[in-house]
């Protein structure tokens, strides 16, 4: 007998309401001086991001009412899809800031490397729920996870992108704990992707001068330090109850990215420590119910899914926070359902619809 969990899925929506509400206010406030220095239209990005929320209001919708079960079909033929929108962008996507990242569409650039994070935790649990029983053979283990994750990791950080590499690896190793996998091979393998993590940060000029910048940010306080210290100065600024919501004066130009990947510091000017101990609060709320849905899914797939879709999300908004407040490096990618980003957005609200359906899809009942 199934039984449903219907104040899990509504307490995932709440979450997420508030979290998008409080996206679109600080987005305003972030945006408007760069919107009118780019576009006259102190607008322009609110309203972007309001199309984005429609566009993931509906996606989440959708995503909650489809059985989860059915991606174990699509999972092979969106995992292909996203391969190919990847190569796409190394060999068309405009490069943007030395990034090239994007797919230019009408109205909107596309970035694939969102829809990897989900794709790849659905055909990694796919192959790992048909392969549950020969997993203590390493050959069995190893085989999918370097033809899913280690494919779409080389594409990302060719962008290069290794923040977002990052946290397809974990999602992905949040499949991989929560799959049949022996811990001997999780062990190895954890201690694999550090080390290649590690060697990685310091294979470009560009990742080491970050690192140092980390350590100290002002000894580069002109070049590498100065986005972070001017987070420290906006934070400051915010006291405990903030400077009061549109009075942010750190958005006028002063820091780089306000609306993208810095808007955790323009939400802390503006409403304080409160503001900011809050939105912490939320994603904390979000992974733990995120982990609840995974200890309760009613099969393996469900549990593997879960999992990967909770540390994916919480662990974006931790490093995201963290480099803000200077104790990771920064890794410029966004705060999920709150820093500015219509592709971003969409994939992670599509990605709460399917943790909704996994919840109301209960758990065997014990008798």
């Amino acid at each position: 007998m199934i039984r449903t969990n219907n104040r899990t899925a509504t307490t995932l929506l709440v979450l997420v309401v508030v979290l998008v509400v409080i996206g679109l206010g600080a987005t305003q406030s972030a945006s408007s001086a760069v919107a009118v220095d780019q576009t006259d239209d102190q607008l322009y990005f609110f309203k972007r991001q309001l199309v984005g929320v429609g566009i993931g209001t509906i996606a989440l919708l959708l995503a909650s009412r489809v059985p989860y079960r059915i991606y174990r079909k699509l999972a092979v033929p969106a995992y292909l899809a996203t391969v190919a929108l990847l190569v796409a962008v190394l060999a068309v996507g405009p490069v943007v800031g030395g990034a090239q990242r994007w797919l230019p569409l009408p109205f909107v650039r596309f970035q694939p490397s969102e829809v990897a994070k989900v794709t790849v935790i659905f055909v990694l649990a796919f192959l790992l729920e048909r392969k549950h029983k020969l997993l203590k053979r390493f050959g069995h283990f190893i085989v999918p996870v370097l033809a899913t994750v280690g494919v779409i990791s080389v594409l990302v950080i060719r962008q290069p992108d290794l923040g977002t590499t990052i946290v397809i690896g974990a999602a992905a190793m949040a499949v991989i704990v929560a799959s049949d996998t022996p811990f001997r091979w999780v062990l190895l393998l954890g201690v694999a992707v550090v080390g290649a993590v590690a060697f990685l940060a310091f294979d470009e000029a560009y990742r080491a001068a970050r690192i140092e910048a980390f350590l100290d940010p002002y000894s580069d306080s002109a070049g590498n330090g100065y986005q972070v210290i001017q987070g420290y100065y906006a934070l400051g600024n915010g006291g405990v109850f903030g400077v009061g919501l549109g009075a942010s004066r750190a958005r006028w130009f002063y820091l780089p990215n306000a609306h993208t990947d810095f808007i955790f510091a323009i939400i802390g000017e503006e409403t304080g420590l409160i503001g900011g101990l809050t939105v912490i609060g939320l994603f904390i709320v979000l992974a733990l119910t995120g982990w609840m849905v995974a200890s309760r899914a009613p099969d393996r797939f469900g549990r593997m899914v879960a999992a990967g879709i909770t540390v994916w999300l919480s662990l974006q908004a931790l490093i995201n926070i963290g480099g803000v407040l200077g104790v990771v490096p920064i890794t410029g990618i966004a705060l999920p359902f709150v820093s500015f980003g219509s592709t971003a957005l969409v994939v992670s609200m599509a990605s709460i619809g399917v943790l909704v359906n996994i919840a109301q899809s209960g758990a065997p009942q014990k008798k």
